[in-house]
């Protein structure tokens, strides 16, 4: 039997807003955090709103993303409205809260009447990323005549039924589309996602129950700024709140053959392997909470845990397919779906990779700040795009996520 090669193609991302300069959304968060606290605690002294202040400006300069490491992101719900809120330094004159005029949905009733400190309910956080997703994955496909066979959406941060791409596929008539909903595996959802793409595809060939299918779409709505907590200083949370980005994105999955003379590019699929890292359940937990999804994490086991397990899940990778890792690393180009500066260096340096090697990694995390589930296609996107890489580059994906769960992903450049 002839085997079938799948292949990634096809990679679109939805902005509809500028990016924001990490400087300034830190220095929004900042003084959001300190205000929502005062306002918590009941404080109304100046010297005691100023005590606030500081501490929280402490918390974010010890444990906040700096500029350095992230330089903007796209935070959707943060609209372009915040040069006057941050050209004025003081929170409370007068004995009095000062007005801010800025936009920022869940927490309009703190800005505007310094109430509400915890921000709208899990409700109306929903609602917003109802409305935020439809918006993009609307954008996504408004050029898109040729239906898809199977649409897999994609989310950690928001679930509805039916969801926004069932309410865009009703808009264009698309009937007969399948849509499956890949749910709450977070970071490394995509390895996973994909995986579960092109099971359906190569299957769908040699089954007797369907048609075969042509292409499969997989489409990310991450709307992480409908989770932000200002009544939480945990360094944890202030670490989430400095790096997490937005994203929205659709790609497709397609055969070899589909695609082999329409000259669009793509990551031929070679290899998986996915694993669950014994004993570390409890280390990061994100879960569905009230008013905000809630993330725990123990750092110092989440980094531990996974350079322990890393050398060996990606030896063990290699050696199933046929390689010795050591033989060739050296030709690979990586794809890590690092969420911090820090942890790319120490899977670099735990590797013996060259910087070279960890460019495309480096540069995204830069240049968007933390796109979970959304980073390893913004990255193939890049690398299908770049005309330097050449056909016959060899790609591997690395992901990871709370279970603690490794994945990797093993590409081609056709």
């Amino acid at each position: 039997m002839t085997k079938i090669v799948n292949v990634l193609t096809d990679i679109h991302s939805a902005r509809l807003s500028n990016v924001v300069p990490q400087a300034q959304i830190c220095k929004l968060l900042m003084k959001g955090m300190a205000t929502a606290l005062a306002v918590k605690s009941g404080k109304i002294a100046q010297k005691d709103v100023e005590k606030i202040r500081k501490r929280v400006e402490l918390k974010f300069s010890q444990f906040a993303v700096p500029a350095s490491d992230i330089k903007q992101r796209y935070m959707c719900l943060l609209l372009e409205n915040y040069d006057a809120a941050l050209e004025r330094h003081s929170m409370f004159e007068n004995g009095k809260y000062v007005n801010d005029d800025i936009t920022f949905p869940i927490y309009d009733n703190l800005i505007k009447n310094h109430t509400h400190p915890e921000g709208l309910a899990l409700s109306g956080r929903m609602e917003l990323y109802r409305q935020h997703a439809e918006k993009h994955i609307r954008n996504l496909y408004k050029d898109i005549i040729e239906k898809p066979d199977h649409i897999i959406h994609v989310t950690s941060t928001g679930y509805f039924d039916p969801n926004p791409v069932d309410t865009i596929i009703a808009e264009k008539e698309w009937y007969d589309v399948d849509v499956t909903n890949f749910y709450h595996r977070a970071c490394n959802a995509p390895i996973s996602a994909i995986r579960m793409a092109n099971a359906v595809l190569t299957a769908s060939s040699s089954s007797c129950c369907e048609l075969p299918k042509k292409r499969i779409d997989l489409v990310h709505s991450e709307l992480f700024s409908a989770h932000i907590t200002l009544t939480d200083d945990h360094p944890s949370n202030v670490v989430i709140m400095s790096s997490f980005s937005d994203s929205f994105l659709r790609y497709s999955i397609r055969t070899h053959n589909d695609i082999c003379n329409t000259g669009i590019g793509g990551l031929k699929i070679l290899a998986f392997k996915n694993m669950t890292i014994p004993d570390s359940s409890s280390v990061v937990v994100w879960k569905v909470s009230e008013p905000a999804f809630h993330f725990t994490i123990d750092p110092i086991k989440y980094s531990k845990h996974i350079k322990k397990n890393l050398k060996e899940f990606i030896y063990t990778f290699f050696r199933d397919n046929g390689m010795d890792f050591m033989l060739i690393k050296d030709k690979i180009l990586f794809v890590i779906q690092a969420s911090t500066a820090y942890v790319l260096k120490q899977m670099a340096k735990e590797l013996k990779l060259a910087d070279e090697q960890i460019a495309f990694s480096k540069n995204i995390l830069y240049e968007n700040g933390y796109l979970s589930s959304g980073a390893i296609p913004f990255m193939c996107k890049q690398i299908i795009d770049n005309r330097d890489i050449p056909s016959g580059k060899i790609v591997f994906c690395i992901g990871y996520a709370q279970g603690i769960t490794l994945s990797g992903m093993l590409l081609e450049k056709l």
